[in-house]
């Protein structure tokens, strides 16, 4: 539906229905346990359904191949990730299903929360226009329209550390959420316009403080691996192979992890000290944003020194919190297809994509995948004690250049069978 109209008479009674009481329904992610492993995530079978009435948000920018062909791509990552910021921040105590993308976020909702999650996306939207020049496109799909018409919404999590577990999602109805608000579609889908309604964000805990990391072995790999079967057991093997030759070709979760301490140094670059300020003070003014700039030049000052004092206390919190945010970090998720960031060599990925391509080639999977010589790390901090995660992609284009590959290969290879 155009973002001009008015919404269908049954959807706004839809919505008005569901603000005033909050559903059983709404701790049902708090409810799964997390996963030990990655591996064990990728069994669908172990995934719990999202409530019907909760809410698909896709928030994407729309052309961002060309910003990231004008150098832009660490704006592109920073709108993604402060989407999810400021629909986390509408309520701290819940936990919400949630993936970053690169250039874009996909989260779930309980309808509750839908007349705050608005204007939040509108303040966003607006952020990324106003900041950044970049348009941000965002829309919702209610889960039981799409569950009406046999697309599952389904999610867990995994654990990445006592404090912190990174979701996993599955299921047709993401992806069949994303198509339709992309291609502007009218069916059931909510479109956001930033200037038709109230918009205001939140986006505390946002933080990006941190220069790129330098691959260590010469090439930062971001790759997305998606299975080609209509059989959701064979896509799981496909997607769990993949993940064994990555383990063989590329090594461990340590040897192949995009991020190492000796890479992990503050930001004092124009940019650097430019990116954060422009999100946590969009629409307070230019003498406002200054005052932040000063503000983090002091606090990336400081965060030098109390690393450097408690480097030899891994049990302080500032001993510990670089080797947290290592662990805390989206570097391998899964969400119908799985994404990774690594660190490998030129041969090892040379290795890794002809095991690809032969995959490919019998029809097994399609994948894309984007060389840089460095990573991006972008933040959401609620707690420097534990309550932190970090947002992992590859430089000069990562994930949204790996994924128009995939998209080529989906549109011009052998069809699933």
């Amino acid at each position: 539906m155009s973002p001009h109209r008015p919404l269908p008479r049954g959807l706004c009674c839809y919505i008005e229905g569901m603000q005033s009481t909050p559903g059983a329904s709404e701790s049902f992610f708090q409810a799964i346990t997390p996963l030990p492993t990655l591996e064990e995530a990728v069994d669908t079978s172990r995934h719990v359904d999202v409530p019907g009435d909760w809410w698909v948000v896709i928030a994407d920018i729309a052309g961002s191949t060309e910003a990231i062909a004008r150098g832009r791509y660490k704006q592109v990552n920073t709108v993604g990730v402060a989407c999810i910021a400021a629909v986390m921040n509408l309520d701290r105590t819940l936990d919400l299903p949630y993936m970053f993308g690169g250039d874009g976020a996909t989260l779930a909702v309980p309808s509750r929360l839908l007349d705050r999650v608005l204007p939040a996306l509108r303040g966003a939207q607006r952020m990324a226009r106003e900041a950044f020049g970049l348009h941000l496109r965002a829309g919702l799909i209610r889960v039981a329209d799409l569950q009406a018409e046999g697309a599952r919404v389904r999610a867990t999590k995994v654990r990445l550390s006592p404090e912190v577990d990174l979701p996993v999602l599955s299921g047709r109805g993401w992806e069949e959420a994303e198509r339709r608000i992309k291609a502007g579609s009218t069916k059931a889908v909510l479109h956001l316009d930033p200037d038709d309604g109230p918009a205001e964000a939140d986006f505390s805990g946002f933080e990006c403080r941190w220069q790129s990391v330098p691959a260590r072995q010469g090439v930062k790999l971001s790759l997305i691996v998606l299975g080609r079967s209509p059989d959701p057991a064979v896509n799981q093997r496909t997607i769990r192979e993949t993940l064994e030759t990555v383990r063989t070709v590329v090594g461990d979760d340590v040897a192949s992890h995009p991020l190492h301490l000796e890479g992990l140094r503050m930001n004092f670059s124009p940019l650097g000290l430019t990116v954060e300020p422009r999100v946590r003070t969009a629409g307070q003014g230019r003498q406002a944003r200054w005052r932040y700039v000063a503000h983090l030049l002091f606090v990336n000052l400081a965060a030098v020194y109390v690393f450097f004092k408690y480097r030899r206390q891994p049990e302080a919190v500032w001993g510990r919190y670089r080797r947290d945010l290592i662990r805390q970090s989206d570097s391998k998720k899964f969400d119908g297809a799985l994404r990774m960031v690594l660190d490998a060599s030129p041969v090892q990925v040379e290795r890794l994509q002809t095991w690809l391509e032969a995959q490919r080639e019998a029809g097994r999977l399609v994948y894309g995948l984007h060389r840089s010589d460095a990573a991006l790390i972008t933040c959401i901090v609620h707690s420097y004690e534990g309550k932190h995660v970090h947002f992992v992609d590859g430089a000069d284009g990562g994930y949204a250049l790996a994924a128009r590959q995939m998209k080529a290969q989906l549109e011009a290879d052998i069809p699933p069978g």
